[in-house]
């Protein structure tokens, strides 16, 4: 018997309910209900609130994302001021729709989920900054591996998230949805410090000045610390500069980041164990378990002036030009029954990136004042080109040696793509858009002598060559003229997921790209002081690759995926709004009987908040208090496991003092009351693995703009 010295209790698994949060929001608007008119603020809710735009009609001929007849949300420069974000994760936390797994495991890649779409690390969400996709589809983690540590969330002014396939830009990997980062030309110099109650520190000093005809931008990001759990040991530099300069009737800018980060990870460890009480939740596996990266990568865009297209063959223009060399280290442990803490042998991955490309549009404004239309064209390329080696190391990191080499392959991948989207408004509040994507994706991928396939004297060199055309299809209507109209959209869409090259080589020739049809219906409307939003979709695949909840590949499978989501914000005042959002998915493998869920998928997740703000004699308080609840979700394909319902709870308050123009002082808490729910994994034999998250974290943050 385990002696009391050595027993962990357990988290109490209480659960802290959307009511009681409501309840929370009541006593909040009561409370400023009390308080005398003169220590209120009046401010207009644009500026007050989370600087909530006018949504544009979705009847509107625009090149705009937000006006697509589909569910889109656009994240503002404010909007991401107002939120408590502490990795890039939290950016996408309270999205209707959209679930976010921090692993806790070093540097890998998060998951971010749409739309039924549960396989790891941003897989099936298509990715891009500033033009560069980052979505690797030779990554030897996972076909369409995401990692987008590199964004400074500070410098960033815009996040454009479709769910679904529904864009015309996005190719490969956007089968969930797509998402694109644009960076800020008017960051504002400023230095921030963030500091979080486990000791990690984050530091980020911003200049941005006048320099010649264009404005300079140096950001330099650096993190240091532990988290919550034992080995999680973090050493982060982000440093970013950007020339931007007005050339012709545009905006030109060149961009050059260099990212570099060594990090520990505890391993996954058993959740009998810490549910029994005889394993602390912050228990490391294994020493070594853990990353190393760096990257440099180089970006050129330009955007004309009139980017709506309507000034003639020299509107309309946008390009972006890039060049990317990155290496990254992975090591990894998985047996749960290693004593912890005990050396072991570890799996090793590397992947040496060197990636060129370009996207290059234009737009032009086409019809009449009575019969407006726009006609948007481009071509991308990327070129991928992955140096692979897949071996074991000890627990210090070092190489076994050369027999300990499993894999060893460059994979090159090559995808061209042109693009065309054409709206046009035939009739006063109706339009209709059609696109057309055509990718080719070229495959070349050649086996080492080390790699256990090669094949001495065979052949060992692999090529193949796939393409798709993908129909976009929307209309929208507006019942009536004016900013109180309800719109009614729908939209259908052919989407894109090559096959894996670096797992899958040998298939190449006999395997092709299954086409994925989306459909999407939705309602939406707005008025003085509510907007709100109701869409049905579904997604229907008929050879799709699925993997498990531990990310193993288990075959191909026809699947059926829909839901709907329901969104709406409501101004209490000019100083309080309320927020909440509620998504319904069914993910399913036909012709399965019984053994049809499709793994760490959540049947549903919700989101309830209240924002405002107010004024006192010294400054203005900024305040928040959001819960992200989300569902169960399968573990098996049988439903025989999965994860109990959870809730994270976060409250924000920052303070703007009078005294001391341009400081703001915030303190953030994150509560979970299931702290193993969110990152809980099925590892066979009946085992299951956790990265357990900390039941409350605190997040102090203060910042100077000059």
């Amino acid at each position: 018997m385990t002696s009391p010295a050595n027993i962990y209790l357990p988290y109490p698994q209480k659960t802290v309910t959307a009511t009681a949060v409501l309840a929370f929001m009541a006593s909040a608007l009561s409370t400023f209900a009390s308080t005398p008119s003169s220590a209120q603020t009046t401010l207009q809710p644009v500026e007050v609130i989370s600087a909530e735009r006018a949504r544009l009609p979705v009847t509107r001929i625009t090149e705009d994302i937000e006006a697509s007849p589909a569910s889109t949300t656009v994240l503002d420069r404010t909007a991401l001021d107002r939120l408590s974000i502490s990795t890039y994760g939290d950016m996408f936390r309270n999205l209707t729709g959209v679930f976010v797994n921090d692993y806790g495991q070093g540097l890998v890649a998060y998951e971010i989920k749409m739309r039924g779409f549960g396989s790891g690390h941003g897989r099936d969400v298509a990715f891009t900054l500033d033009g560069v996709p980052l979505n690797l589809t030779g990554s030897q983690h996972t076909n369409g591996y995401a990692d987008l540590a590199q964004i400074i969330a500070e410098t960033v002014s815009r996040v454009e998230v479709v769910r679904g396939p529904f864009s015309v830009t996005s190719g490969n990997h956007a089968v969930a949805g797509s998402v694109n980062f644009f960076t800020d030309r008017n960051t504002p110099s400023m230095v921030k410090l963030d500091v979080d109650s486990f000791g990690r520190v984050r530091v980020l000093p911003i200049l941005s000045t006048d320099a010649g005809p264009g404005r300079l931008l140096l950001a330099f990001d650096a993190t240091k610390g532990d988290g919550y759990q034992d080995q999680t040991g973090l050493h982060r530099t982000n440093f970013l500069a950007r020339y931007s300069l007005p050339v012709g009737n545009g905006q030109a800018s060149i961009r050059v980041q260099h990212y570099d980060a060594n990090a520990d990870a505890p391993g996954y460890i058993d959740y009998a164990r810490v549910l029994n009480g005889t394993l602390s939740p912050r228990a490391a596996l294994a020493p070594g378990i853990g990353d190393t990266k760096n990257q440099t990568n180089v970006v050129a865009n330009f955007r004309s002036d009139d980017a709506e297209g309507a000034g003639g063959f020299a509107s309309g223009w946008q390009s972006s030009v890039y060049a990317v060399r990155d290496d990254r280290r992975r090591y990894t442990f998985y047996d749960l029954n290693n004593p912890i803490g005990a050396a072991a042998d570890l799996g090793a991955e590397r992947d040496r990136l060197s990636q060129v490309g370009f996207d290059l549009r234009k737009t032009t404004m086409l019809g009449s004042a009575s019969m407006p239309a726009q006609l948007l064209v481009g071509v991308q390329h990327n070129n991928e080109a992955i140096d692979a080696i897949n071996f074991t190391a000890n627990s210090q990191r070092v190489s076994l040696g050369d027999a300990a080499v499993g894999q060893q392959r460059d994979v090159t991948t090559r995808t061209s793509a042109l693009y065309a989207q054409y709206q046009i408004s035939p009739l006063p509040r109706l339009k209709v858009q059609a696109g057309m994507r055509y990718d080719r994706i070229d495959f070349d991928i050649g086996l080492k002598p080390l790699d256990d396939a090669f094949v001495a004297g065979g052949n060992n060199n692999f090529s193949s060559s796939k393409n798709q055309f993908s129909p976009k299809l929307g209309i929208a209507y507006a019942f009536s003229d004016g900013p109180n109209a309800i719109e009614v959209f729908a939209n259908g869409a052919v989407g894109l997921k090559t096959p894996y090259p670096y797992g899958d080589y040998n298939k190449l020739p006999d395997s092709s790209i299954t086409p994925l049809t989306s459909y999407e219906m939705g309602l939406q409307g707005s008025q003085a002081n509510a907007s709100w939003r109701v869409a049905l979709w579904r997604t229907q695949q008929d050879k799709e690759a699925l993997f498990n909840s531990a990310n193993l590949f288990i075959g191909n499978q026809r699947t059926d995926r829909n839901g709907f989501d329901i969104e709406g914000r409501y101004s209490v005042s000019d100083s309080i709004r309320l927020v909440g959002n509620y998504s319904l998915v069914k993910a399913r493998v036909l012709d399965q009987g019984v053994n049809d869920r499709i793994a760490n998928v959540p049947n549903w997740t919700a989101g309830i908040g209240i924002e405002g703000i107010v004024t006192i004699a010294s400054g203005r308080i900024d305040w928040s208090v959001n819960d992200s609840i989300v569902g169960p979700q399968p573990l098996l394909a049988d439903d025989s496991a999965r994860t109990e319902t959870y809730n994270r709870t976060t409250v924000r308050v920052g303070y703007s003092p009078i005294a001391i123009k341009g400081a703001k002082f915030a303190l953030s808490l994150t509560h979970y009351d299931k702290p193993y729910e969110e990152t809980r994994f099925d590892f066979g034999g009946g085992q299951y693995g956790i990265s357990a998250k900390p039941r409350l974290k605190v997040l102090a943050s203060a910042q100077y703009v000059f």
